[in-house]
């Protein structure tokens, strides 16, 4: 079931204009998240948990009573993530839970792979400053660190993802950098998975070290064997670190 207990705060609240302030009183209005996002989140967050299986159905009229919204809203974010294949039309009333097997995970990692090559190669080219990025990374993974033990899969793919995201913004490729952010919530269900049957939690965070060192000192023709070694599954970890 769907509840609202899964929320969680976004770490950067909106900032209205303040009169006096640097920025121009006509510069665009930052907006709050729609209840259409709310509900989008919501649903990510119950697939990432296991709440909502693969396959099963989702219909707007249960998705508005456990959410206590009305339909308009439920329907939107149920077509947005129709239209992004992590919901399936179904033969019956309402979509269904894609399934994330083997095969859907490897598509998904090939077009991961592929994006965040391109990305990497930006942030590696000797002309682009990294001491900024590194900085934030290694914020990200005191983040990571603390929170390894907490048991939260969905936080810690959560920061996962920020950890990925501040490579793509950094890279200055504004086009890939949206390809990533459409890869993201299946990326956050697959990252909760890996975070949920890790082991040894510390594990992942040496990873994210072992890319951070490579950010800081790596050549750009390592970025192919340093990212396949990166997108490893919790099972492979221990070989990985040792390699």
């Amino acid at each position: 079931m769907v509840t609202q207990s899964k929320a969680r705060p976004r770490k950067s609240p909106v900032k209205g204009w303040i009169p006096g302030a640097s920025a121009s009183p006509l510069s665009p209005i930052e907006r709050s998240k729609t209840t259409a996002d709310e509900v989008e989140e919501r649903l990510i967050m119950a697939i990432a948990m296991g709440d909502k299986a693969a396959g099963e159905r989702i219909t707007e009229a249960e998705l508005a009573q456990a959410l206590n919204v009305s339909r308009v809203p439920a329907r939107e974010a149920m077509q947005k993530l129709l239209l992004r294949g992590i919901l399936v039309e179904s033969e019956q009333r309402g979509l269904r839970v894609t399934d994330y097997g083997e095969e859907r995970i490897a598509e998904l990692f090939e077009l991961r792979f592929a994006i965040e090559k391109i990305i990497f190669q930006h942030v590696m080219r000797s002309s682009r400053g990294r001491a900024q990025l590194i900085a934030e990374l290694e914020a990200i993974i005191g983040q990571m660190r603390e929170l390894s033990g907490s048991g939260d899969p969905v936080l810690l793919g959560s920061i996962d993802l920020d950890f990925h995201r501040a490579v793509a913004k950094h890279s200055g490729n504004v086009l890939a950098a949206k390809i990533w952010e459409g890869l993201a919530q299946h990326m956050l269900i697959i990252f909760c998975r890996d975070w949920t049957t890790a082991k040894d939690r510390t594990g992942e965070v040496k990873l994210h070290e072992q890319l951070i060192d490579f950010i800081r000192n790596g050549a750009p023709n390592d970025i192919d064997d340093v990212l396949k070694k990166h997108f490893t599954d919790p099972a492979s970890r221990t070989r990985t670190l040792k390699s």
